[in-house]
């Protein structure tokens, strides 16, 4: 008989997503992908010239080159957000943390990018703003509704 219920939980399918956590695996996957391509840029020609940022830019800042800002834009940006919608896709308990923990991320990376550069005044920071802020609202809310698989 237990040789039957293992059987009959391996045939069957997952249950699909909830709504909010399909949203959220989806503007993770979007910041992440985006993150991975600036980021990587930036470490292969840490010049900027790739996209087209010269290192003027970072008149005034602790970096020489944009090569330490392009691995933290590859890893903290781009890699975690990837992770955190796999964290989502496996249905782990966590994933609504990770999602918050993500837009925090975000807001905090365009932050220091906005002191560091010389204040606000990029559309890209305010798109970018407003992205880290949904997908850490989204977080809460999904963590607080409990539907987290």
């Amino acid at each position: 008989m237990l040789l039957q219920m293992r059987s009959a939980r391996q045939k069957s399918t997952p249950r699909p997503l909830p709504p909010i956590a399909r949203l959220a695996v989806a503007l993770e996957i979007f910041l992440g992908l985006g993150a991975l391509f600036g980021g990587g840029a930036l470490i292969l020609a840490p010049d900027g010239h790739l996209l087209g940022m010269p290192t003027k830019l970072l008149a005034g800042s602790p970096f020489p080159s944009f090569l330490v800002p392009g691995i933290i834009l590859f890893s903290c940006v781009g890699l975690a957000p990837l992770l955190a919608a796999a964290i989502t896709i496996r249905r782990n308990g966590f994933a609504p943390l990770a999602a918050v923990a993500v837009g925090l991320t975000l807001i905090g990376w365009v932050a220091v990018e906005m002191v560091v550069l010389a204040g606000p005044g990029s559309l890209a920071w305010t798109l970018y703003l407003v992205l880290g802020s949904c997908i850490a609202a989204i977080g809460v809310t999904w963590w607080r509704s409990g539907s987290v698989t």
